[in-house]
């Protein structure tokens, strides 16, 4: 089995902290159904609480821009997201994904 398709998502806020609160719970819900169909992997907001950061398995850019054009953080202007994409070739123990070689 080949390595999938990684990318790390960064978020950067648009809008005041209290705009940004105000729409959290939906994004948060919108996270949760990402997460339950397996395309987010982790997610939390950058210490510096300037945006966030997301870990994304997708086969394409593409996919994932038509995904984050629906998180209500987008669709109310409080947030932009960025786009890196990598092959992951080795992983620790704390991580399981089929394809990536565990480093015992």
């Amino acid at each position: 089995m080949t390595a999938p398709t990684l990318f790390i998502v960064t978020s950067s806020y648009l809008k005041p902290k209290t705009e940004i609160a105000e729409v959290t719970p939906q994004h948060r819900e919108w996270l949760d159904q990402h997460y339950r169909s397996g395309l987010f992997i982790v997610s939390g907001r950058m210490v510096s609480g300037q945006g966030g950061v997301i870990l994304a398995r997708a086969e394409t850019q593409a996919e994932l821009e038509a995904v984050f054009a629906e998180d209500p953080f987008v669709q109310q202007g409080c947030s932009e997201y960025s786009y890196v994409a990598f092959t992951p070739v080795k992983r620790g123990a704390a991580l399981h994904i089929e394809g990536i070689p565990l480093v015992e």
